[in-house]
C-alpha cells in the first residue's frame, strides 16, 4: 500500500509540503503569495512526478530556468524518461539510479510500472514515444496528442539519436551496476576468506591453550599425588638400573669379543711361525741331502 501522505513541490516558491491523498485541493501557503495549485488533484493542473524522490511537482511550462531533464527537488539527471498519463494530468519523470528502491518507474520504451502514481490506472493503449519540442526530451503517452506540444503522437517521429543515446545510457548504467555488484561480491568473498582464516587461527590457538592446560593439569596432579610420584620414581630407578645392567652386559660382551680376537690373532701368528720353521728345516734338509749326494759322487769318481 502507498503512503497516505504525498510530497508536493511548488516551483514558484521552491518549497515542498505534505498533502493527504484524499484531498483534491492543493494550496501552496509559502510566503505571502498563497495560491491554489489544483482544485481537482491530479486531474487538473500540470503535474510532474519524480520517481526517484517520489515527489509531485506543480510544473510551470513557462519557466525557462527549469529543465525537465533534471529534477528540481532531488537533482537527479541520469537518463531521463517521461510518460504522461492519459487519465490524469501527471507526467512521470524517471532517472537511472541503481541504489534506489522505487515505487514507480518508467521503462525505456515508455510504459509506466506498475501504473500511474496519481490515479493508479494503466494506459488505455500502448504508449507511443515522440520528441517533445517544448520539453526538449522524448516523451511517451497513450494520448492522441502530446499535452505539452500538441503534436499528434501517431504522426510525431521519435528523436532517433536521443533514443539511441538513452538506450546507450541505460546499457551503461546497467553495466556499471553489474560491475559494482561484482566488486561487492569480490569484496564479500575476500572478507569471508579473511574471517575463515582468522577463525582457523583462533581455533588452533585455542587447541594449543587447551593442550597446555591439560599438560599442566596432569603435571600438577602428579605432583600432588605422593604415591604416584613414588611409583614414577621407582619405575624411573628400575629403568635406570636395567639400562645400567644392559650397558654392563654389553661391555662384557665387547671385552669377550676383544679377548677372542686377540687369542685368534696369537694363534694365527704362531701358526705362521711354525710353518716358516718347518719350511726352513725342510730347506736345510734338502741342502744337506744334495751335499751328501755330491760328496758321494765325488768319492765314487775318485776311486
Amino acid at each position: 500500500m502507498l503512503a497516505d501522505i504525498v510530497k508536493i513541490h511548488c516551483l514558484r516558491h521552491n518549497a515542498d509540503f505534505p498533502m493527504s491523498r484524499t484531498s483534491r485541493t492543493v494550496v501552496c501557503k509559502e510566503g505571502a503569495d498563497e495560491h491554489t495549485l489544483s482544485n481537482n488533484f491530479p486531474y487538473s493542473g500540470s503535474w510532474v512526478y519524480c520517481c526517484n524522490c517520489q515527489t509531485f511537482i506543480a510544473w510551470d511550462i513557462g519557466r525557462a530556468d527549469v529543465s525537465i531533464k533534471q529534477c528540481p527537488f532531488c537533482f537527479s539527471s541520469l537518463n531521463p524518461r517521461l510518460y504522461t498519463c492519459d487519465h490524469c494530468s501527471v507526467t512521470m519523470l524517471d532517472f537511472d539510479d541503481q541504489a534506489l528502491r522505487k515505487h514507480h518507474t518508467v521503462l525505456n520504451w515508455g510504459m509506466p510500472q506498475p501504473a500511474c502514481p496519481a490515479c493508479h490506472r494503466f494506459p488505455g493503449s500502448t504508449p507511443k514515444q515522440h520528441f517533445c519540442q517544448i520539453l526538449r526530451a522524448n516523451l511517451a503517452t497513450a494520448r492522441p496528442a502530446c499535452p505539452f506540444c500538441n503534436v499528434k503522437t501517431d504522426e510525431a517521429p521519435v528523436d532517433g539519436a536521443r533514443t539511441i543515446q538513452a538506450k546507450l545510457n541505460d546499457a551503461l548504467a546497467k553495466a556499471e551496476a553489474r560491475a559494482r555488484e561484482a566488486e561487492e561480491r569480490r569484496r564479500l568473498a575476500e572478507e569471508t576468506a579473511r574471517k575463515e582464516i582468522e577463525l582457523r587461527v583462533q581455533a588452533e590457538r585455542k587447541a594449543e591453550e587447551i593442550e597446555q592446560k591439560a599438560i599442566r593439569g596432569l603435571s600438577l596432579a602428579r605432583m600432588t599425588d605422593p604415591e604416584q610420584v613414588r611409583r614414577e620414581a621407582d619405575a624411573a630407578k628400575a629403568e635406570a638400573e636395567a639400562r645400567e645392567r644392559e650397558a654392563e652386559e654389553r661391555a662384557r660382551e665387547i671385552e669377550e669379543l676383544h679377548r677372542r680376537a686377540e687369542v685368534s690373532a696369537i694363534k694365527e701368528v704362531g701358526a705362521r711361525r711354525d710353518k716358516m720353521v718347518i719350511a726352513l728345516y725342510a730347506g736345510i734338509a734338502v741342502g744337506l741331502c744334495f751335499a751328501l749326494a755330491l760328496i758321494a759322487y765325488t768319492l765314487i769318481h775318485s776311486l
